[in-house]
């Protein structure tokens, strides 16, 4: 992988894998991430290849707002107790990639398919469906494209989505898909999530 796409997958700044470099313990980790493929990586990233966190019977756990890169739960203290069905349905109702695949690998895939399911009834359908689409996407990146047939790239590109971008990625460049963005009008904001999502750092 390319220190870009470590950065990406990883959520590790530049300034972090420079410090690596230089310190020989980490130095034979940096090694390692470097000499596989995206695709391995995200293979032995999925859920199904890690065992969840917590047993399917645990009920109640502590909050760790850490574990998620949007705070959902402001109004609740961070190490307060919660129901776990309850913390999935709150991250499912509003799903982005990186929340899910978290609780994917917290709580376990069938679990989190349960709690789902369960929400179907009251959910939105257009949130619904995003948040399936997602679980499929984390647990087989690969497979999801066969089954799920993508929108043009006009979509793909005003709508940016984790899975849109890592597709469009093994076929662009950054500078490649924030030329065509351009070229097609896209927002701003649509342009700083492509660049974020490719790993680039300004």
């Amino acid at each position: 992988m390319t220190t870009a796409q470590i950065t990406q997958m990883f959520h590790i700044s530049d300034s972090t894998l420079s410090d690596w470099e230089s310190n020989p313990k980490r130095q034979r980790l940096l090694t390692l991430l470097r000499s596989m493929s995206v695709d391995e990586a995200q293979s032995y990233l999925q859920p199904k290849n890690i065992p969840s966190k917590f047993s399917s019977k645990t009920r109640f756990i502590k909050l760790r707002k850490e574990w998620f890169t949007i705070d959902l739960l402001w109004s609740r203290q961070d190490r307060s107790l919660i129901e776990i069905n309850t913390l999935i349905s709150i991250y499912l109702s509003t799903p982005n990639q990186n929340d899910t695949q978290t609780l994917l690998r917290l709580f376990g895939i069938e679990r989190v398919q349960s709690v789902l399911l369960k929400l179907k009834e009251t959910m939105a359908l257009e949130d619904y469906n995003e948040a399936k689409e997602q679980i499929d996407f984390a647990i087989d990146a690969e497979g999801y494209y066969a089954i799920h047939p993508l929108p043009p790239m006009e979509e793909l590109l005003r709508h940016p989505k984790v899975r849109y971008i890592a597709y469009l990625a093994k076929q662009y460049s950054t500078d490649e898909l924030v030329r065509m963005a351009q070229e097609r009008k896209v927002p701003f904001n649509s342009i700083f999530q492509i660049k974020k999502m490719m790993g680039y750092s300004a």
